[in-house]
């Protein structure tokens, strides 16, 4: 589908919120490389149950789409399989989708990953199965198949019902040997006691490029993720070492939110979505030039409440500071990608949160447990000041917890 019609039913009780979900389906169709010819909008108290659009507007819609030589039709409410086929009917036939199986098909671009590509491959098999169904039923009846009398249609639908669900078992049990190896890697990063920050927030809102942009400050730029103003550009969860004050921490980039994101798309990528629910801190990514980006915010806190997240510590992280309005009174801290304006900023914020009440103590540390000293930089702060006959004089900030190994090595410096 190259060009398409965008059709609608702006039902009044949801009339606020209706531009901006309309904006984000035009972007959504961007994302996956559709043109939007016309837009076809009806308002209404309810949608029909038969066709969404009343008769009238159905009508304009089908001469919409053969005016403008559509070659589809994208409606941003749900559609029944039903709906979806009597509308198709109604404009010769066009291939009618919905707005569910338009993230589907930029989902199935986007997916780079061997997880991300199954995730996505579910999701989809799960979509078109009632479809599929739906289409060979009708078949099953006009073969004379019935369940008294199984007709070759009916035996036709059973086979493409235990293919699909096939297909579906097989894709889950290969998601659970990549998710079980995903724990394992989990189960070392905790134990190595470093901390975890993911970025979350709505698709396209900046998230990638401040990763990049945090990886510039370290000594390891090279290591930037994909980048691009799309929705969606990214699907898997990448995930870097980030070192600040002598100690580090890990950073995750999440796949973006939208509203009304598919429970699909929730369940099939239930475990990239794991890296935001098992943080330490949350940084709520908003695009600062977004005229949307309250409505983008508050669904983005939505979905952390649906993906049981809510509970986590957050910092509200303005991105295009460039772009900002001087007189624009924000909560959080703004940055820039582009001039890593607030950036040190940011990363002292994300230290203050991760290590609120640090302990700081001189130590004198003997030759013989230098492995300490390395093994302790990760999670604490460690300065040395100086080597002495004794041993490493040095200075040590970090949590309560993780200052315990350096108790036997305390010196009369204590602050």
């Amino acid at each position: 589908m190259k060009k398409a019609v965008l059709a609608a039913v702006c039902l009044t009780d949801k009339k606020k919120g209706f531009e901006t979900a309309m904006q984000e389906t035009r972007e959504l169709c961007s994302a996956c490389g559709i043109e939007v010819a016309a837009e076809c909008i009806q308002q209404s108290n309810s949608v029909d149950p038969r066709t969404v659009l009343r008769s009238g507007k159905l009508q304009e819609l089908a001469d919409m789409a053969k005016q403008t030589d559509a070659d589809g039709i994208i409606f941003y409410n749900p559609l029944s399989v039903a709906a979806a086929q009597r509308i198709s009917a109604a404009a010769d036939g066009l291939d009618v989708i919905d707005r569910k199986a338009l993230i589907l098909d930029i989902f199935s671009l986007r997916a780079r990953s061997a997880q991300a590509k199954i995730q996505t491959e579910v999701a989809r098999l799960e979509y078109d199965l009632p479809k599929l169904l739906q289409d060979n039923m009708e078949s099953d009846h006009a073969r004379g198949g019935t369940f008294n009398n199984r007709g070759a249609g009916e035996t036709r639908s059973v086979i493409i019902r235990r293919r699909y669900e096939a297909r579906i078992s097989a894709l889950k049990a290969e998601l659970k040997q990549i998710e079980a190896h995903q724990k394992t890697d989990q189960a070392k990063r905790k134990k190595s006691a470093l901390k975890s920050v993911a970025l979350v927030g709505y698709t396209n809102a900046g998230k990638s490029s401040l990763m990049n942009a945090i990886l510039k400050t370290t000594d390891r730029p090279d290591r930037t993720v994909f980048e691009k103003d799309m929705l969606f550009a990214t699907l898997d969860t990448s995930i870097r070492n980030i070192s600040y004050k002598n100690r580090q921490f890990l950073l995750y980039d999440t796949v973006g939110f939208v509203s009304d994101l598919p429970h699909e798309l929730i369940d099939a990528f239930k475990s990239t979505l794991d890296a935001a629910r098992d943080a330490d801190l949350l940084l709520i990514v908003e695009d600062i030039s977004d005229p949307m980006k309250a409505q983008k915010t508050a669904i983005t806190m939505e979905t952390l409440k649906e993906i049981h997240a809510d509970s986590i510590p957050v910092l509200h992280v303005h991105t295009k500071a460039d772009l900002a309005k001087s007189d624009e009174d924000l909560k959080g801290i703004c940055v820039s990608s582009l001039t890593m304006q607030g950036i040190d900023a940011l990363l002292e914020d994300i230290d203050k949160a991760l290590y609120p009440s640090d302990v700081t103590m001189m130590c004198l540390v003997p030759y013989a447990q230098m492995a300490l000293i390395a093994r302790s930089k990760k999670t604490l702060d460690i300065r040395i000041l100086e080597s002495t006959e004794e041993g490493i004089r040095l200075q040590a900030s970090g949590t309560k917890e993780h200052m315990k190994v350096f108790e036997p090595y305390r010196t009369g410096e204590n602050r």
